[in-house]
């Protein structure tokens, strides 16, 4: 039997796709690359200045707030100025109020009793000036009294000799007598 020769076989299948088709739906930014089997691709990517805008728009902000601050900061310091200005203003005329009040209120004080002492000395005038009125009233009665009981008794001695005009006389001197007597003791009680 004889030997065959030896028989050796590979198969080798390299299949390689290259598609230029790119499916995108909606928005999309970005990048799509296809069909570049084999090749160089240099991309660049620009935001168009977007960044160096939002920096540029970011320090203005912040510029502006800080001067905001500063203007609210100075309105700060000129309201209390003010504020400081119309309190002492304020404080200083409530002090003259209360010290024109104060014033005001001695002055009247002493003007009351200035009314009052001569209100009391007019009064003790009025009562001395009274009490001697009854006085002079008084002796004035014990006068007339006297002069009545003087009288009476002249007319008693004359009643033995029987004048009638005497008597009527004594009669009209005791009624004066009983009047005056009768108006000093009225006096007296008011």
């Amino acid at each position: 039997m004889g030997k065959g020769g030896s028989s050796n076989s590979t198969n080798t299948t390299t299949t390689t796709n290259v598609s230029g088709t790119n499916a995108v739906s909606g928005d999309n930014l970005g990048v799509l690359l296809s069909g570049v089997n084999g090749s160089t691709v240099n991309i660049k990517a620009t935001d168009h200045g977007a960044v160096k805008a939002a920096a540029t728009v970011t320090t203005k902000a912040l510029d502006s707030n800080v001067a905001a601050i500063k203007e609210a900061n100075e309105l700060s310091r000129e309201a209390v100025k003010t504020n400081e200005s119309v309190t002492k203003a304020a404080m200083a005329s409530n002090e003259n109020a209360i010290e024109k009040a104060l014033i005001f209120g001695r002055d009247s004080m002493a003007a009351n009793s200035e009314v009052n002492l001569r209100s009391l000395d007019t009064m003790r005038k009025s009562s001395e000036e009274a009490i001697s009125a009854v006085k002079s009233m008084a002796e004035q009665s014990g006068t007339s009294a006297r002069a009545a009981i003087a009288m009476a008794e002249e007319t008693a001695s004359r009643s033995q000799t029987g004048s009638a005009s005497d008597m009527r006389k004594v009669t009209i001197a005791v009624a004066i007598v009983l009047g005056l007597a009768v108006t000093v003791v009225a006096l007296k009680e008011s």
